[in-house]
């Protein structure tokens, strides 16, 4: 029996390796194009807070709710600098969040991610930013669409024009704003000071769940993906040190939300 189980693990293995580039038994794009759904706009923002999809709702000119895909818990579309724009609550966690990306690239070709971080080095405080360029893949499900030594990035360009409008908006409030590694695990409390301090060696500033899964599928399915978090938590020093919902967190993901909606606006596909 435990021979059986050994090889049948062995064949999941070795299937789940040649499967990256297999064709799927259901694809998103035929999905929603047989419902006849579209989305109102190809620039697209997803939040993992109620907060951070609060802040940004609150600038839109006509904004409405918009009932896109069960994969999302809220959408609502509006203007903002003249041009229409999505914002998206997905579910938290890298499969819910890939979920909700592949619903919504079947019309979308610009996203911006606007989360929340754990600061693996002590370079980031509670109030900082960081804005992923590279990521460290402990999730499960970018293995489904990438081979396990593809390192997952944003699109430099568009995480270039989002580190920018970020620096701009801060002026000179005393805040950190980064680029750098991003960790992505499912566990949130298998966090562990072995990896933390390995990580934080190796280039990593931040811990979050979704990053890495995000930025494999956007490049997977050839769309424009940069993301911003602001620090909310450290895991680096002798205890856990929280920042959740502080004043200083707040403002700083007050100044990431303006600075994501402006470039989702102003960025020249």
């Amino acid at each position: 029996m435990n021979f059986n189980i050994t090889l049948l693990c062995y064949k999941v293995v070795y299937l789940c390796s040649r499967s990256v580039g297999g064709k799927p038994v259901i694809d998103p794009y035929e999905i929603f194009s047989r419902r006849g759904k579209s989305l109102p706009s190809n620039r697209v923002l997803l939040f993992f807070t109620k907060y951070l999809f609060k802040t940004a709702r609150k600038p839109l000119e006509n904004c409405e709710e918009v009932k896109y895909s069960g994969l999302i818990a809220r959408s609502v579309k509006g203007r903002y600098s003249e041009k229409e724009l999505l914002l998206a609550l997905p579910y938290f966690g890298a499969p819910a969040a890939v979920a909700a990306l592949e619903a919504l690239i079947a019309g979308g070709e610009v996203f911006i991610v606007v989360g929340e971080a754990g600061a693996v080095s002590p370079a980031l405080r509670i109030g900082d930013v960081l804005v992923p360029t590279w990521g460290l893949r402990e999730e499960g499900i970018s293995y489904h669409y990438a081979p396990s030594d593809y390192v997952p990035r944003p699109d430099p360009q568009l995480a270039n024009v989002l580190f920018t409008e970020v620096n701009k908006l801060k002026g000179r409030r005393r805040i950190k704003v980064l680029k750098g590694g991003i960790w992505t695990i499912d566990a949130i409390f298998r966090e562990t000071k072995d990896k933390i301090d390995e990580y934080s060696r190796m280039g990593i500033l931040g811990v979050d769940m979704e990053s890495t899964a995000l930025m494999t599928v956007a490049s997977y399915r050839k769309a424009k993906l940069a993301i911003v978090a602001s620090i909310s938590d450290e895991l680096y020093g002798a205890e856990w040190r929280v920042g959740f919902k502080t004043r200083k967190l707040r403002k700083t993901e007050r100044i990431i939300v303006e600075a994501a909606l402006k470039t989702a606006a102003q960025y020249d596909q």
